[in-house]
């Protein structure tokens, strides 16, 4: 009885090549997925620095409307998630200096002894903290007043959130 040579298999040298391509299109997806997982992260924490402002805009708003801009100053010394609706998914609240709470990477929570919003990096292969920090991203509302131009106010607050150390996040948007 002669065999057929057509349904004989893999040999095992053509099994080796073909884990070897699987193995380098792997590697190479991996680092390809690691940058744009982390580029995602950065819009993330971009997009919810957004939306404080916007909920920090709005509660501005309601304090002229009201007639009662003095309000505003104290802004500051509150957390800006209180002003959400609903916490956001990404938040996981309050800490102080030596509670022992775990941070949790990729998560927003308030210090309520410094006043800072904090967002725990979970990817930071492209992140670049100043000073010892490298899992920590900080940030603090600050207040500025201007003369007002309605002769009823003796000033016009705004408020900005800024690092309280200064980062860069050195990501190359994928080539397509």
């Amino acid at each position: 009885m002669a065999r057929n040579r057509g349904s004989r298999g893999f040999t095992l040298l053509e099994l080796i090549v073909s884990l070897l391509v699987i193995v380098v299109l792997y590697g190479v997806l991996s680092v390809r997925l690691g940058t744009i997982a982390e580029s995602t992260e950065r819009a993330s924490v971009y997009g919810m620095l957004g939306q404080i402002q916007q909920q920090l805009n709005f509660r501005a708003t309601e304090f002229y409307i009201d007639g009662t801009p003095d309000k505003f100053a104290n802004l500051v010394k509150e957390n800006p998630f209180s002003w959400f609706p609903a916490h956001p998914a990404q938040y996981a609240g309050e800490i102080t200096a030596g509670d022992g709470k775990e941070i949790l990477a990729g998560r927003w929570y308030f210090d309520v002894a410094h006043r800072e919003l904090i967002y725990r990096v979970q990817r930071n292969k492209y992140l670049k903290i100043k000073g010892n920090d490298n899992r920590n991203l900080r940030f603090v509302l600050n207040l500025s007043s201007n003369s007002a131009d309605n002769q009823q106010y003796s000033a016009v607050y705004s408020a900005k959130i800024q690092t309280v150390q200064p980062f860069v996040w050195e990501i190359n948007a994928p080539s397509e």
